[in-house]
């Protein structure tokens, strides 16, 4: 059965690889080549799609948006509230209080 490394591990080891080439990176700490060609083919399919989800967009674009959005469910929240009182449904937390 194959060594375990850490995240911090592979994180070092690509750095090193990054520096050196993945080959003599390998060689160096006695990894197996193709277990730092899969680590670094993992880590660019995590950035890529990374890249994908953000868009672009920087921290703070994606903090306002994480800001909007919370806001607005808070407002979601309260219109089923306001709803739920107008129609006379228990909301769930009566529901679980009742015996």
């Amino acid at each position: 059965m194959g060594k375990w490394y850490t995240k911090e591990e592979r994180r070092e080891a690509l750095k090193l690889a990054e520096e050196i080439g993945p080959a003599a990176a390998a060689r160096r700490l006695g990894i197996n080549a193709d277990t730092l060609y899969g680590w670094r083919g993992r880590e660019k399919e995590r950035a890529a799609a990374l890249e994908v989800a953000v868009g672009g967009r920087s921290e703070a674009e994606l903090l306002a948006e994480i800001k909007a959005l919370g806001e607005q469910l808070k407002q979601a929240q309260q219109d089923v509230g306001i709803l739920q009182e107008a129609l006379f449904l228990p909301s769930a937390g009566d529901r679980e209080s009742r015996p």
